[in-house]
């Protein structure tokens, strides 16, 4: 239970962010005239919170599941959500290296619990 220790504090999260991206980028497909500019400046302004948490290695750090896996996931979703991709993102291309880098031998991807409280991807 220790990875939960600090959980409960609030903080801005990579996790929470890159999801809340993805839900006001669909939002505002489907209601385009709604606080059309207070949502594009929450875009622009969550997309650069992504950016600049990255780490060198081409991760982010999570707190809500595995560590740098799922915060990857999450930061790659919010990026790809607001139409940057592999070629024009250079955040995106870090994290593809550092994912495909921990890729396990049988094609999956797992982390252990301590990833979390150590801060480090093992």
């Amino acid at each position: 239970m220790e990875f939960v220790a600090d959980i409960v504090i609030e903080h801005e999260y990579v996790e929470c962010t890159g999801a809340t991206i993805q839900a006001l980028v669909l939002f505002k497909r489907l209601y385009p005239k709604h606080r059309r500019e207070e949502i594009e400046n929450f875009i622009v302004k969550a997309t650069q919170f992504i950016e600049d948490e990255q780490l060198p290695n081409g991760t982010w750090h999570g707190n809500w599941g595995v560590c740098f896996t799922y915060s990857s996931w999450f930061a790659l979703g919010g990026l790809v959500a607001t139409g940057k991709s592999y070629t024009d993102c250079v955040s995106i291309r870090k994290a593809v290296k550092f994912l495909l880098s921990i890729q396990n031998e049988d094609g999956g991807w797992g982390e252990s619990f301590l990833s979390c409280p150590m801060k480090v991807c093992n």
